[in-house]
């Protein structure tokens, strides 16, 4: 059940992404460090998106999820990511944007 509404966050985030102008790499990354929710293009910016969802802000807002710990996580894996493309990580444009869906409102948080 989990997992179904994760794709589903995550379907939403990309279609509200490529609303706004963004292109499409890939979704669900995996690597044995981690894992990118979304890989979108902003003009020559790669942008690795992380997407947090909540029904209720009874415990939080779903942006309150991204915790220091889940973005060093991350981070881990986006710099895995760009070996495996054999990207420089200090010469490569790119940030990390959260998309935090709280019921049906989506909130954009760029270069988190």
């Amino acid at each position: 059940m989990a997992s179904l509404i994760g794709h589903d966050a995550e379907q939403t985030a990309k279609r509200y992404l490529l609303e706004h102008s963004l292109q499409f790499l890939e979704q669900n990354y995996k690597a044995k460090v981690g894992e990118i929710d979304l890989i979108m293009l902003d003009e020559h910016q790669l942008v690795f998106v992380e997407v947090k969802f909540r029904s209720t802000n009874s415990h939080g807002c779903a942006a309150e999820q991204f915790t220091s710990k889940k973005r060093k996580k991350l981070e881990r894996t986006i710099n895995y990511y760009l070996l495996q493309k054999k990207l420089n990580p200090h010469h490569t444009n790119l940030r990390i944007d959260v998309v935090a869906i709280d019921g049906e409102q989506v909130n954009w948080i760029k270069n988190v």
